[in-house]
């Protein structure tokens, strides 16, 4: 499928219609995301929904039928309908039908938006319950920045918090590193991505800042809906990205359904849901 290319003379970004997925962010010549690679990750930042990781065996239970969804959910495998293209602004959406109801049993309508606006790019969801039933789901994007952005030595790399945070991570098997992040600060290497993705919550922080000690182009996460931010990279230094991911909601231990998983949204028929953050580029 073609790319949208959205341009505001200060960034140009490319999204795709499969999977709603932003391919490309630039600013001032510079390509701000992991391009892909099918030998480490071929992805760039596709659209997490209804779940963010998975469930044990892929297996879950909805009225104790069981039902079988793979990794991330199916949204970024599936092609969205193009609402709008315009200069600045992408709007697309995806409803189920045939094969979404086959992994998950709801009516539903997302709706994922793209926006410029000077030196950001918004990204909303909404999700709408046109069905008889609550729809549990959650929100998420796995976008992969490049590491380094630029020449620069990938240890040199940091997460900085707006706030002095002392949190945690944890990891899918409820492994934890309880100091994980120290007055809001983190320095990056390969190998802490040795037992998988980490995650964490509880964080009070509006932003997240992902940039270089030696200065220069990096991004800010503006997080606030979303309470809990995944972490993840391949503990192979060949492979030049990690993944910084805004979600509603996490996996962790041996949820069977929707429901159980933590941070899990739930909305009546009729309802609508919407959750936005942006990416502040520098």
């Amino acid at each position: 499928m073609k790319d949208i290319i959205l341009d505001n003379g200060r960034i140009r970004a490319h999204v795709n219609a499969f999977g709603a997925e932003l391919r490309s962010l630039e600013m001032d010549g510079l390509e701000y995301l992991w391009q892909g690679d099918p030998a480490y990750y071929a992805r760039t930042s596709p659209t997490l929904f209804p779940i963010m990781g998975r469930f044990l065996s892929d297996t879950y239970y909805v009225k104790d039928t069981a039902y079988h969804m793979g990794i991330n959910g199916f949204a970024m495998d599936r092609n969205f309908t193009v609402e709008k293209a315009e200069e600045t602004c992408a709007v697309m959406t995806l409803r189920d039908d045939e094969r979404t109801r086959a992994q998950y049993p709801f009516a539903f309508r997302l709706e994922v938006s793209y926006l410029l606006d000077g030196n950001r790019m918004h990204i909303s969801y909404r999700a709408d319950n046109p069905g008889p039933d609550p729809l549990p789901f959650c929100f998420g994007c796995h976008t992969a920045y490049r590491w380094p952005l630029e020449g620069s030595d990938p240890n040199r790399y940091y997460l900085r918090f707006e706030q002095k945070e002392n949190a945690a991570s944890f990891n899918p098997f409820n492994w934890k590193d309880g100091g994980f992040v120290r007055d809001g600060f983190r320095q990056l290497c390969h190998g802490l991505f040795t037992n998988y993705t980490r995650s964490m919550t509880d964080i009070r922080s509006e932003y997240v800042e992902y940039g270089s000690l030696d200065g220069g182009h990096g991004v800010r996460i503006h997080r606030a809906q979303f309470p809990f931010l995944a972490m993840w990279a391949l503990p192979d230094e060949n492979a030049s990205f990690v993944c910084l991911e805004p979600s509603t909601s996490v996996h962790a231990g041996a949820a069977t359904t929707i429901e159980d998983r933590m941070g899990t949204l739930v909305i009546g028929p009729g309802e609508s849901c919407e959750r936005a953050f942006s990416i502040e580029l520098f």
